[in-house]
């Protein structure tokens, strides 16, 4: 079981997560869910669970997460997780419970994903 409590880390199974220490993006595993418009240039996987994806993320079995048009619900669980594992997220408005897009990834990779997330 995944759990985190803010400013107390990230959990599963009593266990304390990290998000990945790699550095390079051909190293990395990314997932993503829905549709995309265009083709992006990083390996990727598609599991279905944004929720479950983002914990992957928190746990470092994925090392980003990127996905549009998802819903608060869908991810609220996955930002406590990212951020208490040291990972990052990208702003997002909280005041609003749909069309959120979403990039979760470590401090090391961040920028490059972001790079090729570009038209994303």
């Amino acid at each position: 079981m995944f759990y985190a409590e803010k400013e107390n880390g990230a959990f599963f199974n009593n266990q304390r997560i990290r998000v990945s220490k790699k550095r390079e993006l051909n190293s990395c595993l990314f997932a993503t869910g829905g549709v995309s418009k265009n083709e992006v240039d990083l390996p990727l996987r598609k599991s279905g669970s944004a929720a479950l994806d983002m914990a992957y993320v928190a746990a470092g079995r994925y090392d980003g997460y990127f996905q549009n048009d998802l819903n608060l619900w869908d991810i609220a669980a996955g930002i406590i997780l990212v951020k208490e594992a040291g990972g990052l997220i990208n702003e997002i408005d909280l005041s609003q419970n749909k069309n959120i897009k979403i990039r979760a990834s470590s401090m090391a990779i961040n920028d490059k994903m972001l790079e090729k997330l570009k038209n994303f």
